[in-house]
């Protein structure tokens, strides 16, 4: 296609308006069109949003300030900047699902806030309730779970509504560079091994088995 693009001056004015279009001519009326779940889509987007700006806020405190000198502090500080960053959630999932013409705004918006703490949170508490049962000690108070369910409703839910509200307003209104199709372009099917299940599959064994092998061979080593 680079090439072809690159060729205009060996094609006459006609060839060039009356030739098949190709590449991004191709796809440039169907790539913003709404997503099938616009919901689950712009909550994902926003989480991720999030999950990025935590990730670069955490590595520039630990590696400005001294988190690795108490027990728990680089957990402590991904909690409260985790909570603190919950605009952008709100704003980059909020914009999006404005843009794709969502009207369950508010859904949306709670999605968006409880999906990633209800993972991580019910993971962990599965697994500290089992570790209280059994007496552990290194199984998290029950007042701390208390506190990180606060946190989610009093602090990450009204900064991911404002994070919402804003998005909505100030950059909810479709700005698409190109026009959307009104009939999405029919898409090819796809081979057997291309399917998102194979990939998965395929993607997730091979590593699996070198991470397993090798380490195999350390384990019977040391034993």
């Amino acid at each position: 296609d680079y090439a072809r693009y690159n060729r205009e001056d060996d094609v006459d004015d006609m060839e060039r308006d009356l030739g098949d279009e190709y590449g991004w001519k191709q796809v440039h009326g169907d790539v913003f069109r709404p997503a099938a779940s616009p919901l689950l889509f712009s909550s994902l987007i926003g989480s991720g949003s999030q999950i990025c700006l935590v990730t670069l806020l955490v590595v520039v405190f630990a590696i400005i300030g001294e988190l690795y000198t108490e027990r728990g502090s680089m957990l402590s500080t991904a909690i409260f900047v985790y909570a603190a960053t919950a605009p952008v959630n709100g704003y980059f999932g909020g914009s999006l699902y404005a843009r794709m013409s969502g009207k369950r705004w508010m859904r949306q918006m709670l999605v968006s806030a409880f999906f990633m703490p209800s993972l991580v949170c019910g993971t962990a508490f599965l697994i500290n309730f089992v570790a209280i049962y059994y007496h552990a000690s290194r199984a998290i108070p029950f007042g701390t779970m208390v506190a990180v369910s606060c946190i989610c409703i009093f602090v990450i839910l009204p900064l991911s509504l404002v994070g919402t509200v804003l998005g909505r307003n100030l950059a909810g209104n479709p700005d698409f560079p190109c026009r959307v199709n009104a009939v999405p372009r029919p898409i090819p099917e796809k081979k057997w091994f291309m399917e998102p299940l194979v990939i998965i599959m395929l993607g997730g064994i091979l590593p699996f088995g070198s991470i397993f092998i090798e380490m195999y061979f350390i384990f019977t080593s040391f034993w």
